[in-house]
């Protein structure tokens, strides 16, 4: 693959990435506000939050395979 074609291919995974980060970061800021009232919606924070890491998993793979 081109150069050109892969740094930017790394740079768009890099986003997903980091976009993950934000997205956990958020999970964590509402599991705090929600803290012990809800049982069932910290559950479903927490469900999020392990899919996203699933997630970013993926795309680390692709990343270290490009």
């Amino acid at each position: 693959m081109a150069g050109n074609k892969r740094g930017k291919l790394k740079e768009h995974l890099t986003g997903i990435h980091r976009n993950f980060d934000w997205i956990t970061h958020h999970c964590i800021e509402t599991l705090k506000i929600i803290g012990d009232q809800k049982p069932e919606l910290s559950q479903a924070i927490i469900s999020l939050g392990e899919g996203v890491a699933a997630l970013d998993e993926l795309t680390k793979g692709l990343y270290d395979k490009i």
